[in-house]
């Protein structure tokens, strides 16, 4: 007989495990994975490359709970900031995790919008944390409503948004209206944290963001333009912030060999000019997948045309039961799709559909699939 399962264990049991193996047999549109045929697209380095600086010896050894040191230089004068204001993650969801870890006792408060990015509501909710979801307006989040809220609930300890072609809506949010974010947590005493995993993949023109210090931290990765298998992301806040994450680290550190491989791609100018193909290929899938939907029956007209990162975010057509909908198009053509109730209480009438990962000839036959149950 197992002994009783941990709170953390038992509230993990409402979120379905991570399955790309299965994402890989059906048409897959809930799923923002990066296109692996770009992958064949990059130089890839050797992962034991003495050009970077890094002694041999420490590419197989453990490394620093901050991270391999040349790495971490790499990443602040790319970003402009200091060496200890960055600190390596096994990918954004270890970042979340440790902020998560670093804030939040159970029956805390995090903000974010409704909807919002599915990784960050599963780490936030495992931990114990009560999520309130606020409404967006056109720029993101309402600011009466975060105001009211910060006003009314004295365990806030973070707000969490993606500014940079928002999970899952596709907005891009101003870092004019960001800043006021900033600033009006700052005076409730809460931070904002930023998942800008898309950042570098604006189609159109480039993504100003709000840069980390004070209360603003900000969470970055390579699997969105290099390749999620490397498993390495940073993050970037003020040096005691990042010290607190450091010590929350259970493990050796992120891996060294890997992380010689994303600087020795820094170095060589090698990631910069694979991200400037990634825009021009997802942007392409974009438009077709738009293209599509202008003639779709089964959602309302009315979305926003996402300017950037990997998917848009409908309203599914006025009569069609949502869940009923769903259930179809995977029991009957292979099409899986994600209730929008699941990034927040007020989403249940829309669905994501992500453009990235498949094939066109997928999408084109998704599209057609849907728009035959919408018929029926």
């Amino acid at each position: 007989m197992t002994s009783r399962a941990s709170n953390r264990s038992a509230l993990a049991q409402g979120f379905a495990p991570f399955s790309y193996s299965g994402a890989k047999h059906a048409i897959n549109f809930g799923y923002g994975l990066p296109d692996p045929v770009m992958f064949t697209e990059l130089a890839w380095p050797d992962a034991f490359n003495r050009d970077t600086g890094v002694a041999s010896a420490d590419l197989p050894q453990y490394t620093d709970a901050l991270g391999l040191p040349e790495l971490r230089t790499k990443l602040a004068g790319r970003y402009g900031v200091r060496d200890d204001q960055v600190i390596l993650t096994g990918g954004a969801s270890q970042a979340l995790q440790l902020i998560a870890d670093a804030w939040i006792d159970p029956g805390d408060i995090v903000l974010t919008e409704d909807p919002c990015y599915l990784g960050a509501l599963r780490t936030f909710s495992i931990v114990g944390a009560n999520i309130l979801q606020l409404g967006m307006c056109a720029e993101g989040v309402d600011l009466n409503e975060l105001e009211a809220m910060l006003r009314s609930h004295t365990r806030v300890k973070l707000f969490y948004t993606t500014p940079a072609f928002h999970n899952p809506t596709g907005r891009q949010m101003s870092r004019t209206h960001m800043a006021r974010v900033a600033a009006l947590l700052d005076h409730y005493g809460v931070a904002l944290v930023q998942d800008l995993v898309y950042a570098e993949l604006p189609y159109n023109g480039t993504v100003d963001w709000l840069a980390p210090g004070g209360n603003v931290i900000n969470i970055h990765s390579v699997s969105k333009v290099a390749g999620p298998g490397l498993r390495v992301g940073w993050v970037l806040a003020e040096s005691n912030i990042i010290n607190r994450l450091a010590r929350l680290k259970c493990d050796g550190g992120v891996s060294p060999i890997v992380s010689n491989i994303v600087l020795a791609l820094l170095q060589s100018g090698a990631i910069d000019a694979h991200i400037a193909r990634l825009r021009q290929h997802y942007r392409a899938k974009r438009d077709i997948l738009h293209t599509l939907l202008l003639f779709s029956r089964f959602c309302e007209p009315e979305y926003v045309v996402p300017s950037g990162g990997f998917s848009f975010w409908v309203r599914l057509a006025a009569g069609l039961e949502v869940e009923t909908f769903i259930e179809a198009a995977r029991r009957e053509h292979a099409v899986h799709l994600i209730n929008g109730r699941n990034y927040g209480p007020r989403s249940g009438d829309h669905v994501r559909l992500c453009f990235s990962y498949l094939p066109t000839s997928l999408i084109e036959q998704g599209l057609a699939r849907l728009g035959t149950l919408h018929a029926t």
